[in-house]
């Protein structure tokens, strides 16, 4: 304990939203070279990574906004909220069905 409150905010930072990860950590020119480069063809030539971060051109232009970046929309509907499609899902996540898991129960240390 700390009675005259002289170490109070001495302890390490605790890191909330507010803080920017990327130049706490040292990792811009990691960022850099990972995530600021356009896709490489041999990526985006594959036939089973059809749907790559990356890979979709963004025209400029009369009605060519983001919506070009939603498939099948629809006009007519004033619903923002669209269902994901289980076809697109399981073909980017291998979905399995696996047995339930048994977590222990959290013991609380008594005061």
């Amino acid at each position: 304990m700390d009675p005259e409150g002289k170490n109070f905010g001495r302890g390490p930072r605790e890191l909330t939203g507010a803080v920017d990860l990327i130049s706490h950590y040292k990792l811009l020119p990691h960022h850099d070279f990972f995530c600021k480069r356009s896709l490489p063809l041999s990526i985006s030539d594959t036939h089973y990574l059809h749907n790559v971060v990356g890979d979709t051109e963004i025209r400029k232009g009369e009605g060519m906004q983001l919506d070009q970046l939603i498939q099948n929309t629809s006009r007519d509907t004033s619903a923002r909220i669209q269902p994901f499609d289980l076809d697109v899902l399981r073909e980017a996540f291998q979905l399995r069905e696996t047995s339930p898991v048994d977590l222990p129960p959290v013991r609380n240390p008594i005061p």
